[in-house]
């Protein structure tokens, strides 16, 4: 056998073998993220966190929720900022040249994002934030700067707009900060009074940024 010989005279001497850690825990920075689809006839009602991986055709690009609505054992989530994404189904650029109208993409976030809908973030039996409109909840990411295209024959100040538009401003802090326990039911609800219809299908999703704390391993 390769190696040196080792004196095992107890299970002390195993500890620093060991793969597991009883009683240690490690917190690194993560998300908990769930997204679906924004029909383009709308709805009244999308759940968040209810479907994880591997179920309903989700995969890792939609959710890395590994339970329906709660975290496994072993694992807590300490809470700190939440987002909502919204990406239409529209491509831009859509606007025609000169056309004082508001792009489909536009028109669908503002749409989306309005006034009317709100967020509900549930753990266990109680409502922890109730908040309108989804506005509130930028992205810290998003895309930024935008290229007009020359058209032949046009005057270069009369170019095709590309239009995007998405919320911006400060992530919407949870505080205080709060602690998902494991195989504690948890889930974010946005609602709208009536269906309200975009261009186009699009995508939503809730991020909750925040530390996973685990069992050291």
């Amino acid at each position: 056998m390769n190696g040196k010989a080792i004196a095992i005279q107890g299970p002390g001497d195993l500890s620093k073998y060991r793969v597991n850690r009883p009683g240690q825990l490690e917190v690194l920075r993560q998300s908990l993220y769930d997204f679906q689809t924004y029909a383009a006839a709308g709805q009244t009602s999308l759940t968040f966190y209810q479907v994880p991986v591997g179920q309903s055709s989700k995969t890792k690009a939609d959710t890395n929720m590994t339970l329906a609505g709660q975290l496994p054992a072993g694992q807590q989530f300490l809470a700190q900022s939440m987002e909502v994404y919204f990406f239409p189904g529209t491509l831009f650029p859509g606007s025609a040249i000169g056309a004082e109208v508001i792009d489909g993409f536009v028109n669908d976030v503002w749409e989306v994002r309005s006034g009317v809908a709100f967020l509900e973030f549930e753990i266990g039996s109680k409502k922890y934030l109730t908040e309108a409109p989804l506005m509130r909840f930028p992205p810290k990411t998003r895309l930024d700067g935008w290229t007009g295209v020359a058209t032949p024959g046009v005057i270069e100040d009369q170019m095709v707009r590309t239009s995007y538009a998405d919320a911006c401003g400060r992530p919407y802090p949870i505080d205080p900060y709060i602690l998902l326990e494991s195989t504690q039911n948890f889930n974010v609800t946005i609602s709208w009074p009536a269906a309200i219809a975009i261009t186009n299908a699009g995508r939503i999703g809730v991020v909750l940024d925040g530390l996973l704390i685990r069992n050291s391993q």
